[in-house]
């Protein structure tokens, strides 16, 4: 039996590898992934600790050493953090530097909670674990000059693009630090940063009607489990009431299954354990699967869901799975997990229609930056400019242009430099959208419209589990 929590290898005191409350073995409920988004230093990781210590989702024992921890070290407010906090470097800095995975229940939903690095310089951490997400958390502080500053210098623009461009549907604001000294819980100061959130989610494409806003304050646990009596202004739901009126979340029809890989651990008395979201189909112990790129087969030997062995990883669940027949070194984080029957397949070019959001000059054949699609980020070349597309029309406006500046669309045919799995955004949406990053910033998003295929290759060894036939 293997435990997980978070999707990284992590410091771990006391029991070991920590498994998840058993609050989170609700049977029957559906599940719903959070991306938990926020500039540095807003109070995201506190917030999310919080609301999972308000709900009993942490394993009681861990939790008494964790708590004693911070207090021996002096640190007695991380003493909730630090359940989702655990790489030393993350406790010394006060900072989270790997994206973790935390459980929890309402009346109606099971959650997982996927806490992302605040920093500009880990976008990777942070596009990986949206890539997994149904629900985007954005916070945002605030806090006298914490606010002004995630204004000011585009972060929270950028934290609400890139989980646009990764397909998240959904978003829901925490407005977190209504307890500071400079806030005292002040109606204006929530309603002011309401009203220009509200323009920063428009301007980056989200059409969701009434996106829900919720004044919170993460040491205290102000308005998320229950109302605060501080905020008797606000009388709109509470983060928890929030997530739970967004509903069960459309999963695709019934598909092949489809599982990007996020994390892989060699667990002790266990062996191989990739980490994914089951984007589509569903997985099995005892079956066959395939990994693009490489052609590995291993067989499926158990399944883990929130802490807890299960029979069946469905769409839109994050799972942990023990495979045999594969080594730890072999498999890589982008890597797709697909059924042997119906196995995916490396890219060899494919054609997209793509949308210049903030490029400085303009975009010409042989370009090449990086695409971050589905837990993958290959460098990728822009091969061919097809053809310019009218954004009011849809429509071809010019063949064979020379270039693409902002603003515009473009058709193009792309080439991976790198081996990566893809599809067509009309099979497999998640597997079929990508942003394009260059020096640290997403200068463009795309959809692929077709897919030229590698063949499916062999193992590179001798396999025990690939069948010839």
């Amino acid at each position: 039996k293997f435990c997980f929590v978070s999707p990284s290898p992590r410091l771990r005191r006391g029991t070991g590898c920590p498994a998840a409350a058993p609050t989170m073995a609700a049977a029957g409920k559906p599940t719903m992934t959070l991306a938990v988004v926020g500039p540095q230093g807003s109070g995201k990781t506190t917030a999310v600790a919080k609301i999972c210590e308000q709900l009993g989702a942490f394993e009681p024992e861990e939790h008494a050493q964790v708590q004693n921890l911070a207090s021996e070290l002096g640190r007695p407010l991380s003493q909730h953090g630090w359940m989702l906090d655990r790489l030393l470097v993350e406790r010394e800095r006060g900072t989270t530097v790997v994206s973790s995975i935390q459980g929890f229940t309402s009346e109606a939903f099971s959650y997982a909670a996927l806490d992302t690095p605040g920093s500009e310089k880990l976008a990777t951490n942070l596009l990986c674990a949206a890539s997994l997400a149904d629900v985007a958390v954005l916070v945002v502080s605030a806090a006298q000059g914490e606010w002004e500053a995630t204004v000011s210098t585009g972060r929270a623009k950028d934290l609400a693009l890139d989980c646009f461009t990764m397909g998240i549907k959904n978003v829901v604001v925490w407005v977190t630090k209504m307890d500071d000294v400079t806030v005292q819980y002040e109606s204006s100061r929530f309603e002011d940063i309401k009203k220009v959130m509200t323009t920063v989610l428009k301007d980056v494409g989200y059409k969701q009607k009434d996106v829900p806003f919720v004044p919170i304050a993460g040491l205290s646990g102000d308005n998320l489990t229950s109302k605060s009596p501080e905020m008797s202004w606000y009388t709109a739901h509470t983060a928890l009431e929030a997530l739970d009126a967004i509903g069960p979340i459309n999963r695709p029809a019934e598909k092949p299954l489809r599982l990007p890989v996020l994390e892989v651990h060699d667990v002790p008395e266990t062996g191989t354990v990739v980490v994914g979201r089951v984007e589509t189909g569903s997985i099995r112990p005892g079956i066959k699967v395939i990994f693009s790129p490489s052609g590995l087969v291993a067989e499926v030997k158990s399944i883990q869901k929130d802490g807890a062995n299960v029979s069946e990883g469905k769409g839109g669940e994050i799972v942990g799975v023990a495979l045999g027949g594969v080594e730890v070194s072999e498999i890589q984080r982008g890597m797709v997990l697909s059924g042997s029957n119906d196995p995916a397949a490396d890219a060899e070019t494919f054609l997209a229609q793509v949308v210049v959001l903030d490029h400085p000059g303009e975009i010409r054949a042989g370009y090449c930056p990086a695409i971050a699609v589905h837990t993958a980020q290959v460098p990728c070349e822009f091969e061919e400019l097809i053809a310019k597309i009218d954004r009011k029309t849809g429509k071809e406006a010019e063949t064979n242009p020379l270039g693409a500046k902002t603003g515009e669309v473009i058709t193009v045919k792309m080439r991976p430099r790198a081996l990566v799995c893809l599809e067509t955004f009309s099979a497999y949406p998640p597997l079929g959208r990508f942003a394009i990053r260059d020096h640290g910033r997403t200068i463009g998003v795309g959809v692929i419209k077709e897919v030229s295929k590698r063949p499916v290759p062999k193992p590179r060894r001798e396999n025990q589990y690939f069948d010839e036939s």
